[in-house]
């Protein structure tokens, strides 16, 4: 049976061309299970077995080598490797197959310092909660809890959500301290979290339901990691949540 308090985040690798994951990245997750997923998107003429005969020698041995750079920090490790017609897909079913908390959007990070936390009322806020205390409580990291609301009268609402969540996350063994809280009012809360994570590092935050829009023009995670500096990491939804949602 599974540790309630092992975190699993998937880490995937275009393995072939050169991504890095960030060695302030790889620290971060240094107390996390790290499933590494690296992958070759191959053209839809070639057969994944063909290209794993062409590649898959190479692709080893940059899999090896991050492997032993995650080991190094004393994460424990899987790993799989995948020869796929669509990366997307692969990285959607191996998420789900390897129960992950979490899947890494990385970018460059010179340096993690500060974390922002955007919280909406319907995310997962246990899992979220989990993740963010498994990767802070042993990190010399700031973290900023952070909602925004529509006007004014709903500032007092959204103080309330994060004090919620800042008691869950110090029952779970991060120190208060750490933790720093931002209400603000924004007609445009994609933006208001893209300017309050200019100044911050990485960005935690909650996997989104599929919408149309975010089949037209990306998915909010997808949006933020494209217009930030930093790496985001996207807490999944959980099943339960997900058959709660269908029910109403």
């Amino acid at each position: 049976m599974r540790d309630p308090d092992d975190i699993r985040v998937l880490v995937p690798v275009a393995v072939l061309e050169g991504q890095v994951i960030p060695d302030q990245m790889i620290r971060l997750l240094s107390q996390s299970t790290v499933v590494l997923l690296a992958y070759h998107e191959i053209p839809e003429q070639t057969a994944p077995e063909q290209a794993r005969e062409q590649f898959e020698s190479k692709a080893r041995i940059e899999l090896e080598d991050l492997v032993e750079a995650f080991e190094a920090t004393g994460a424990a490790v899987e790993t799989h490797l995948v020869f796929t017609h669509d990366a997307d897909q692969t990285i959607e079913r191996i998420a789900m197959d390897a129960d992950c908390d979490a899947v890494l959007l990385p970018n460059p990070a010179p340096t993690i310092d500060r974390i922002i936390v955007p919280v909406k009322e319907d995310i997962n806020i246990e899992t979220i909660s989990k993740v963010v205390a498994g990767i802070g409580r042993d990190q010399d990291v700031e973290i900023t809890l952070f909602h925004a609301v529509e006007n004014d009268d709903a500032v007092p609402g959204g103080e309330t959500l994060l004090d919620s969540l800042v008691g869950k996350l110090t029952t779970l063994g991060l120190d208060q301290k750490k933790l720093s809280r931002s209400v603000v009012v924004a007609q445009k809360p994609l933006q208001a979290l893209i300017d309050g994570a200019a100044d911050h590092d990485v960005v935690v935050m909650g996997e989104e339901e599929p919408t149309i829009r975010g089949r037209l023009f990306g998915e909010t995670s997808e949006r933020v990691a494209e217009q930030t500096v930093g790496p985001v990491l996207v807490v999944r939804r959980t099943l339960r949540s997900e058959e709660e949602s269908e029910s109403n």
